[in-house]
């Protein structure tokens, strides 16, 4: 048997037919512990290390990367190609390179606020909106451990970003996120316009078309752009309310 077979072995995806759906009760119950687990993590630490919050960030970071980098080396045996779609045209592949930038270069830092609020929202809808991910492919197969491992990592960087206090959210910044959809709209359709030119392809940050059919496609774009303004408003929000309660608790004890 030789290295390849090795590797083909252990990588390989294992087909099933009796996979779970999007909205079944089995995607809600690994959907509550892929939040709940970053969420858990990102608490306990922000309490126990508050001297090492850099290089909590760091470790998150630098995983990230080699979760990222390590898969294209082991795409040929689970894919048997290398596969264009995880190249970082997605909100989700383009946020964690930039994680990298924000975390281990101070000139980046312009752009934490942005990356963080990206960080949060954009795995976080990987995890609510999975399509068919978990249908044919059983879930002990290292291409879905691979995704949900990637998705969650760069899940709690945002969280940690925010529960450490890298990172305060404010009105007066909620452009920057909004703002910095249109840069990477043009990056996406620079990816789709290079491998997918003439089909819907791989759909980089879901512009191409709306895959599940909701929307009218003559209305789509807007839709799309509206909804992320509505999912970044909420974090905002969700911010300023948790953040106010705290700031009460101390002040009342």
């Amino acid at each position: 048997m030789t290295l390849s077979d090795i590797f083909s072995h252990i990588f390989k995806n294992n087909v099933i037919t009796n996979g779970f759906s999007m909205f079944s009760w089995q995607h809600f119950v690994l959907l509550a512990f892929e939040i709940l687990i970053p969420f858990i993590l990102s608490i306990v630490l922000t309490k126990k290390v508050a001297d090492s919050k850099e290089k909590v960030l760091k470790i998150a970071a630098t995983t990230l990367l080699i979760l990222y980098i390590f898969d294209f080396f082991i795409q040929p045996f689970y894919a048997a190609e290398m596969m264009i779609h995880k190249l970082p045209f997605h909100l989700c592949t383009a946020t964690g390179i930039l994680i990298v930038f924000v975390t281990y270069n101070k000139k980046f830092d312009r752009l934490k606020t942005l990356v963080t609020v990206w960080a949060v929202l954009s795995p976080l809808l990987w995890m609510i909106f999975p399509f068919s991910t978990y249908e044919s492919v059983s879930l002990l197969s290292y291409s879905l451990i691979q995704s949900i491992l990637y998705h969650c990592v760069e899940f709690f960087w945002g969280l940690f970003m925010l529960m450490s206090g890298r990172v305060e959210l404010k009105w007066k910044t909620i452009w920057q996120p909004i703002v910095g959809l249109l840069p990477m709209s043009i990056w996406a359709t620079i990816g789709q316009e290079l491998y997918f030119p003439n089909t819907i392809g791989e759909n980089f940050m879901m512009l191409r078309t709306d895959t599940s059919g909701i929307c009218p496609q003559w209305l789509y774009l807007l839709a799309l752009f509206t909804a992320a303004v509505i999912a970044i408003s909420l974090l905002y929000l969700i911010y300023y309310l948790v953040s106010k309660k705290k700031k009460v608790l101390t002040e009342q004890s």
